[in-house]
């Protein structure tokens, strides 16, 4: 935030200090998850795959009666991207740079970022317990990159931390405190929740989940949030940790399942209370332009990560050629990184730190131990030395990487009436169609109180004693029906089905 919009922002009524949002970031292994997890003492970065955060994370933690939100990010591209879609995220960054290995091409690309936004910051050189830790070299290096602190010609906050050890968190908190009480954050606790996804997925049993980052505002169980073209009901509702919330205000990270699809990364949310707001909100938004928001790859587009390797910087750029006419509307690519030279470990790491990522290589070799390496991270490695080859070797590993969504189409609703019989945690319940069409094997939500409750699937379906494959609007039904809830009368069951879509060239 500029010094010009934070004096707008706290001239207006209404508006109270919030918690800071600090984003760390870094290069990929100078410990940006163990400085997290030493703050949070929760043991996140022993749960990451092979040790690379492979999704953005947000965590609250509480420091002398003060909240701070922390964003870890899984490597400079998915940061970038974040912060290009979803303006304003963080108040505050912490670039990690190990006192051992000193600024690395990540190093180089989260500082761009940092200056480019104009973000407050605070470096923490990690690693300072490690015997090759030389904090005044590296202190040295980021001078060479404009980054002056203090004691080396600026005024940068500089904390010399041992995430492994847990030394020096408390000089790096209080000094991220004392960046916000310059910063001030602001937020308005009459306002609609507003904010940006972070993270989406799909859980197995619950459907499309997507992690919210509130930037103003309050969220409210009960109401209905638009993000992008969808409108979702408000009513599996939790904080960071998992645990059910009923409202969560500005600078909180919050979980929302329920979603039609998972959200897109960066996309943006408001909450309404009636489902009308919210459905108009939604229908303007489908209808903007790409450019109003900022010109970024449409919702429903897949897109996959590429890391180019060729022999020489012309074969590099004739490989770069091919792929700009390789794509359709449902899916197309990214390149990451597109450099001469031999496939390395770094390539390796990248890809792993980067979601939906395989590396492409033109007349280079793949030493063996890469290759392993590679393999035993589930990384795919396509090379050639004919690039017709090679094009045709593209699209098939684009279409095979990218993830198959699971999209839920509401089908109606309908009340539960009467309980007839209940064996082998199965029950026999009656009731009325309401909204729409019941169908044989769909599945629905147990909706009690305004509230999901749990989820079943219909078995058998009859209607005026014979059995159908759907039952209508306004007509009475009987069904046979498994569910992880005791169905009872009154109930409303929401009906819906699901279809996995894959991305085709």
């Amino acid at each position: 935030m500029t010094k010009t919009a934070a004096t707008l922002e706290h001239a207006a009524p209404g508006r109270t200090a919030r918690p800071p949002v600090v984003v760390v970031v870094g290069h990929i292994d100078h410990g940006k998850t163990t400085l997290l997890d030493a703050i949070r003492e929760s043991k996140v970065a022993e749960k990451e795959a092979g040790g690379i955060t492979q999704a953005i994370g947000a965590y609250q933690i509480e420091e002398r009666g003060k909240k701070i939100t922390f964003i870890d990010t899984p490597g400079h591209e998915s940061f970038s991207a974040m912060r290009a879609r979803g303006a304003h995220v963080a108040d505050i960054a912490v670039l990690v740079v190990a006192a051992d290995e000193g600024p690395k091409p990540q190093t180089d690309e989260a500082i761009k970022i940092i200056q480019e936004y104009e973000l407050p910051f605070v470096v923490a050189l990690n690693k300072i317990d490690k015997p090759g830790a030389d904090p005044n070299r590296v202190k040295q290096q980021l001078a060479e990159r404009s980054i002056l602190v203090e004691g080396y010609g600026g005024t940068a906050p500089v904390v010399e931390i041992s995430a492994k050890e847990k030394r020096g968190l408390d000089r790096l908190l209080e000094t991220v405190l004392l960046l916000a009480e310059l910063e001030e954050p602001t937020w308005d606790p009459n306002a609609a929740g507003i904010g940006v996804v972070i993270e989406s997925h799909l859980e197995s049993t619950r459907g499309a989940a997507a992690t919210l980052l509130i930037e103003d505002g309050v969220v409210r169980h009960g109401e209905y949030i638009a993000i992008g073209g969808q409108v979702t009901p408000i009513r599996i509702f939790e904080d960071f940790r998992g645990e059910p919330i009923e409202r969560a205000e500005a600078s909180g990270p919050v979980r929302i399942i329920g979603f039609r699809t998972a959200p897109a990364l960066g996309e943006r949310f408001k909450t309404f209370k009636t489902k009308a707001e919210a459905e108009a909100y939604a229908e303007e938004a489908r209808l903007l332009p790409a450019a109003a928001s900022g010109g970024t790859t449409s919702i429903s587009r897949t897109v996959v990560n590429i890391i180019i390797k060729a022999d020489t910087l012309g074969s590099r750029e004739a490989l770069e050629g091919i792929l700009a006419k390789v794509g359709t509307e449902a899916l197309g690519h990214k390149i990451l990184k597109s450099e001469a030279g031999d496939v390395n470990e770094s390539d390796v790491k990248l890809a792993l730190a980067s979601k939906n990522t395989f590396i492409v290589g033109f007349r280079v070799k793949v030493p063996s131990a890469i290759r392993e390496l590679a393999d035993r991270h589930g990384v795919i490695i396509v090379t050639s030395d004919v690039i017709y080859e090679l094009s045709d070797a593209i699209k098939a590993a684009m279409v095979a990487m990218a993830p198959s969504e699971l999209q839920r189409i509401d089908r109606g609703s309908a009340k539960v009436l009467a309980l007839f019989k209940e064996e082998r945690g199965k029950q026999i319940v009656g009731g009325k169609v309401e909204k729409g069409v019941m169908r044989a094997n769909a599945q629905f939500d147990v909706v009690r109180n305004q509230r999901v409750v749990g989820r079943g699937k219909i078995g058998e379906l009859q209607s005026q004693r014979r059995q159908v494959a759907e039952v209508g609007e306004g007509q009475e039904f009987g069904i046979l029906a498994t569910a992880d809830i005791f169905i009872a009368v009154g109930d409303t069951l929401a009906l819906f089905t699901e279809e996995r879509i894959t991305p085709t060239l």
